[in-house]
């Protein structure tokens, strides 16, 4: 039944509420009918806070949610903990649509155990599509920044690029690269999104907790070079980056060139770049190795003065940042 502008009706929200099934000691108020807000213990003094919402539905829309947030703590050195959603369901949603999305919320939640402890639900006048918006705690385990990265670092990429730009485009252009390169090569495209994934959580959690890290930066709008460029130009220092050993996805390969677009440019989530010590970073790269987890040494830190520089093809440039993600000249 579509619902109209205004409350979830009581009902349908407490139902919905028990999808979550939320059960922590340390959760001493969590997601319940007649409660606006969330009561948590705290073990660690320093927490990390992000925000992300997510404004398109699709299937996928829940996952995205927990992958953004997760991702940018990661980046930040800490393990997710708790999520806060704000989902605003569009006008004429049905319940059945309401009751799929906490179930996604609580399989999520599960799988990364970050459970969903506090939030808001409304119908809202107006809307076309649904929107997520969510605020993720995590707890301090590494503590990274720009400016602990020293002359001498390197710079390590896990995972290859754009693992999000190849799921994207093969989703959007399924039908025409079926004809080209067929069905079974379009689907493992599309399955980018899982595998290898765009989420950090695992390897990123390993990373923080094992490794002694300096920083961290996850890819995303605008590709690895972008982020390069980034992290590098937070840190205030200048990088040799060797272009020929990016980690690519064949798949990636074979779509970029078909489209005639840089991989490097192209919106990259589900990779990581870290900066650490020479001997840690290929200690960092044997034991993903193991796991079967690509992960490479793609560059050195430098001094400010000798610039951000980037090998490609035996050929040395400047590296910029792209102003509009590759993604953009294909959809």
């Amino acid at each position: 039944m579509p619902l109209k502008p205004g409350k979830v009706p009581p009902d349908l929200l407490k139902l919905a509420l028990e999808k979550l099934e939320v059960s922590s000691e340390d959760i001493l108020v969590g997601p319940k009918y007649g409660v606006d807000g969330a009561v948590v213990k705290v073990k660690n003094p320093l927490l990390a806070l992000t925000s992300d919402p997510i404004t398109f539905t699709s299937k996928d829309s829940v996952f995205y949610l927990m992958a953004c947030n997760i991702n940018d703590l990661i980046s930040m050195g800490a393990k997710p903990l708790y999520l806060s959603v704000n989902l605003l369901f569009y006008e004429g949603v049905t319940e059945e649509e309401v009751l799929n999305t906490f179930e996604e919320l609580g399989f999520y939640s599960k799988k990364f155990n970050v459970p969903v402890i506090t939030g808001h639900t409304e119908v809202t006048p107006g809307l076309k599509s649904t929107i997520l918006s969510g605020f993720m705690v995590g707890q301090v385990v590494k503590e990274v920044s720009p400016e602990k990265v020293r002359v001498g670092d390197v710079i390590v990429q896990v995972k290859g690029v754009a693992i999000e730009g190849t799921s994207i485009i093969s989703r959007e252009k399924q039908d025409e690269l079926a004809k080209v390169f067929g069905e079974p090569f379009v689907k493992r495209c599309k399955d980018f999104l899982y595998e290898p994934g765009i989420c950090l959580f695992d390897v990123g959690v390993k990373l923080i907790e094992n490794y002694d890290i300096r920083n961290l930066h996850d890819p995303t709008e605008g590709g690895i070079v972008t982020a390069l460029f980034e992290s590098l130009q937070a840190s205030g220092l200048g990088a040799f980056i060797d272009g020929d050993k990016i980690i690519v996805y064949s798949e990636t390969k074979i779509l970029s060139e078909y489209y005639r677009i840089d991989p490097l440019g192209l919106i990259a989530s589900g990779s990581l770049i870290v900066y650490t010590e020479k001997r840690e970073a290929e200690r960092i790269c044997s034991d993903l190795g193991k796991e079967n987890i690509p992960a490479e040494i793609i560059g050195e830190v430098r001094e400010k003065e000798a610039g951000i520089l980037i090998k490609k093809q035996h050929t040395l440039i400047e590296l910029t940042p792209y102003e509009r993600d590759q993604i953009l000249e294909v959809l």
